[in-house]
C-alpha cells in the first residue's frame, strides 16, 4: 500500500464562532478512545493568500492484513489524526445486486432527523416493496415475526414483521452478534432455522412503524437488546458494484475540550479535485447522546459510507476552523480524530 500524506491546517478566524459545540455528556465509547493529537495555533498574520502547511505526516500503514478475513483488534493501533485501513467488514449488505444498496443518509445511526424522529439505532435501505431482503452472514433465526407480543423495540409492534438473526462468534469468541430485518412484507424464515449469507429471509414492506417501504437494519453486540446496537455502517465492506465502483468508507472520533465526544456536532466534507476544487459536499454530523454505541473495535462518534476514492476536506468550527485533509483508497477505512484545544 503506498504512503498517504496527512496536511493538517488550523487558521484562527474571528469572523467563525462556535456553532452549536455541545460537550458529549451522554455518549460513552464502550473502548478507550483513539489516541488524539494537539493542534497548533496558526497566527493571523500567517492565514492570508494560500493556507499554512502545519504537521505534515506520512502516514504509512504497515499492516499485515488476511485479506479473506476483517482487522483483529490489535491491528487498530493508531496514534496519528488520520489513519487508513483496508476494510473488509463482518457481514454482507442485506440487499443484493439491481437494487438500492447505499444507506439513507437522511436518517442514520445514531441520528435524530433533525430533531423531528426518535433517536434512530439503525440504518435505512430505501427500496420498493417485495425487494429481497438477504442474510447478511451465515447464522441461526432466533426470531421470525410479527412484534406485537414480544418486546424487541421500544414498543410493542415497533418493527413489524421482522427477523433476527444470531452469529456466535462473529467478531469475538466471548461477544455474540445479531443483525435485525424489520418492516418486512413477507418472511420466508422461521425461529430455529439455519442460513446462509445470501438468503432470501424475506420481502421489503413497510409493516409496523414504518413510513413507506423500506428495510430496517440494525447490528446487536453481545446481547439481543435494543440498547446493544452499534453503527450497521462500520460492519460492511465499502460497496464495490457497477453502480458503486470501488467506494471507500470514513468514520472518526471529534473530541471537546474535556476529551468527550461531541454530541451531534455539524462536519462538513469536501471531495476535492487534482486542482483542489470542490466537486461534492457532504455533511455528516457526530452522534446523538443516548442509547447507541460506538463499534467496538474503533470508538467512532461519525461514520459516512460508499464515497468515490480520492482527497477530502473534513472541516468544522470550534472557536476557530479546524481542518483535516487526506486520502481515501478505494476499499478503505479512513479514521479521523481530532481534539479541540
Amino acid at each position: 500500500m503506498r504512503k498517504f500524506t496527512l496536511l493538517v491546517f488550523l487558521v484562527i478566524c474571528g469572523l467563525l464562532t462556535l456553532s452549536a459545540c455541545q460537550m458529549g455528556q451522554g455518549w460513552v465509547a464502550e473502548t478507550p478512545l483513539p489516541t488524539t493529537t494537539q493542534f497548533p495555533v496558526v497566527d493571523d498574520d500567517e492565514t492570508a493568500g494560500e493556507p499554512v502547511k502545519r504537521n505534515t505526516q506520512s502516514v504509512s500503514p504497515t499492516l499485515t492484513v488476511n485479506e479473506d478475513e476483517p482487522l483483529g483488534a490489535e491491528e487498530f493501533d493508531c496514534a496519528e489524526t488520520f489513519c487508513l485501513w483496508p476494510w473488509k467488514g463482518w457481514i454482507e449488505r442485506p440487499i443484493g445486486l439491481g437494487y438500492s444498496r447505499t444507506i439513507d443518509p437522511s436518517y442514520p445511526y445514531a441520528s435524530t432527523g433533525g430533531g423531528t424522529l426518535d433517536l434512530h439505532h439503525g440504518v435505512e435501505f430505501l427500496n420498493r416493496y417485495g425487494t429481497p431482503v438477504l442474510a447478511a452472514h451465515d447464522g441461526e433465526v432466533v426470531f421470525a415475526g410479527f412484534d406485537s407480543t414480544t418486546m424487541i423495540g421500544p414498543f410493542g409492534g415497533f418493527y413489524g414483521n421482522v427477523v433476527i438473526l444470531g452469529h456466535a462468534g462473529l467478531l469475538s469468541e466471548d461477544q455474540d452478534v445479531f443483525t435485525l430485518y424489520a418492516h418486512l412484507s413477507e418472511l420466508f424464515v422461521e425461529s430455529g432455522d439455519w442460513v446462509n449469507a445470501g438468503s432470501v429471509i424475506g420481502e421489503v414492506g413497510s409493516s409496523g412503524a414504518a413510513i413507506g417501504p423500506h428495510l430496517h437494519f440494525e447490528v446487536r453486540v453481545g446481547l439481543n437488546e435494543y440498547n446493544h446496537t452499534v453503527n450497521p455502517m462500520l460492519w460492511f465492506a465499502p460497496l464495490d458494484d457497477p453502480d458503486h465502483p470501488a467506494t471507500a468508507t470514513l468514520a472518526g472520533i471529534i473530541l471537546g475540550l474535556d476529551g468527550s465526544p461531541l454530541i451531534e456536532f455539524q462536519l462538513t466534507l469536501e471531495r476535492l479535485t487534482e486542482f483542489g476544487t470542490v466537486e461534492a459536499y457532504y455533511y455528516p454530523k457526530t452522534y446523538e447522546a443516548g442509547r447507541v454505541n460506538a463499534h467496538p473495535l474503533l470508538g467512532e462518534n461519525f461514520s459516512i459510507s460508499d464515497l468515490p476514492p480520492g482527497d477530502y476536506r473534513l472541516a468544522f468550527s470550534a472557536n476557530r476552523l479546524y481542518e483535516v485533509i487526506f486520502t481515501l483508497e478505494p476499499g478503505s477505512l479512513g479514521f479521523i480524530t481530532v481534539q479541540l484545544d
